[in-house]
């Protein structure tokens, strides 16, 4: 029933009667809502604990990429792919030291320091990764650097592809695009057509 007591003028917009009695066990007044719980609902909430690890962040990674991580790529690319999971920011994919769209855009010296690799080994596995459509190298320069012959001002940015490993639900269009014709979604659709 409502919180606002019904006057005695006001008329029920609906009762609920008692099939085996035909007695009113409830009235229901305009501007009340009403929430109605299903027998099947109930169960599910009596078998399920609800919003498990809800506070804890997680990268979506689709159960058909996997077999073909392991089918395309080698043991030292798996491994490092996985590496960068807690690194993909949200919507924008760049790998970034948190998943936080503000974070830092980490270098390949950063991810060879944080995660206990030498440099030119990450930048060998970055490389082959970039070429099998994995992550994207998205590269500008520096007219002021260009200007005193340096490499200093260069800008480089790395995403992943978010057909294979993705952090939220909405994608940026430019992301989008730019690994539309990466080749993992028609892996990930033939793949599934196969099950």
């Amino acid at each position: 029933m409502s919180n606002n007591e019904p006057t005695t003028n006001t008329i029920p917009q609906f009762s609920v009667i008692d099939n085996t009695t035909g007695e009113i066990v409830n009235q229901y007044f305009p501007g009340d809502r009403v929430n109605i719980t299903r027998k099947s609902q109930l169960d599910y909430v009596n078998n399920h604990v609800l919003d498990f690890n809800k506070e804890k962040s997680f990268v979506k990674i689709y159960d058909e990429v996997v077999p073909l991580l392991e089918k395309y790529l080698t043991q030292p690319e798996f491994k490092f792919t996985i590496c960068l999971t807690p690194h993909i920011s949200y919507e924008d994919c760049i790998i970034r030291r948190t998943q936080n769209r503000n974070s830092d855009i980490l270098t390949l010296k950063d991810l060879a320091e944080i995660h206990g690799y030498k440099y030119g080994y990450v930048r060998k596995i970055m490389s082959s990764l970039k070429n099998k459509g994995i992550i994207g190298k998205h590269e500008t320069g520096n007219i002021l650097a260009e200007l005193s012959g340096t490499d200093e001002g260069k800008n480089i940015v790395y995403t992943v592809n978010p057909y294979v490993y993705f952090r939220g639900t909405n994608i940026l269009t430019p992301v989008h695009s730019f690994y539309q014709n990466s080749g993992w979604e028609e892996l990930l659709k033939a793949n599934s057509l196969d099950k």
